[in-house]
């Protein structure tokens, strides 16, 4: 049966602009994004066999981190609604960031969290970011700094404080993540990340706090206490 067949009031169309896109189910949003059917299946029945797949063990949620590619080989959704797919999730991700985000202060080490996870949860590759701040702890720039990993770093230290000079900062938050791991610090990273403490010290930029994100978590390194800080350097 086609959408267009179905009652008015179970229409996903229909019932969104009655009622609100809060009332419609997952299925129901997507298949207005997915919006037309195929031979022997409806939108809403490709939306749902999208959504059932055991390659989404985790829901909608988990279009977020598949490709247009991976998105393609469904049943029904070819390239084009692949792309729009993306694109939706895109959108949805800006959203919820939007808004002068300088504003944020880096005061401890939950907002950096919520911010880097925000970020990088659904990154397909590995990659460092950095926030650097003022005086005030508020952002002055956020930007990636390189990709490819915590094995690539050394490459990137120079960048790292070649930026936080040209934008005068007070400090930095650093954070990489680990895309399908844990938010696990491993030895190499405690190592490169008081390195880049020690060189910040020199440079007179203080490198606050080191984030590692993966799916649904983060850790932050100066929580656990696996930091080097001021006062320890100081004795």
């Amino acid at each position: 049966m086609k959408i267009c067949d179905l009652q008015p009031s179970v229409r996903p169309y229909e019932r969104l602009e009655q009622y609100g896109a809060g009332v419609l189910s997952d299925e129901e949003l997507l298949a207005i994004v997915i919006r037309t059917g195929m031979k022997g299946k409806s939108s809403k029945e490709i939306a749902s066999a999208l959504l059932s797949s055991k390659d989404l063990p985790n829901g909608i949620s988990d279009l977020q981190r598949m490709n247009v590619a991976e998105l393609s080989k469904f049943e029904g959704i070819g390239r084009v609604k692949a792309i729009s797919i993306k694109a939706c999730m895109e959108l949805g991700k800006r959203s919820m960031i939007s808004g002068d985000r300088k504003t944020i202060r880096f005061c401890n080490e939950e907002t950096a969290r919520r911010f880097f996870e925000e970020e990088m949860a659904f990154l397909e590759s590995e990659e460092m970011q950095a926030v650097y701040i003022d005086m005030q702890k508020r952002m002055i720039l956020h930007e990636t700094i390189c990709k490819g990993g915590m094995n690539y770093v050394g490459l990137c230290v120079r960048e790292v404080f070649r930026t936080a000079i040209r934008v005068n900062a007070a400090g930095l938050i650093l954070a990489h993540n680990h895309p399908g791991g844990t938010a696990v610090a491993g030895p190499e990273d405690i190592v490169i990340t008081n390195l880049l403490v020690k060189s910040g010290r020199l440079l007179g930029v203080d490198v606050i706090d080191h984030v590692i994100v993966a799916q649904g978590t983060s850790i932050s390194m100066k929580k656990l206490g696996i930091m080097e800080d001021k006062e320890n350097a100081e004795r």
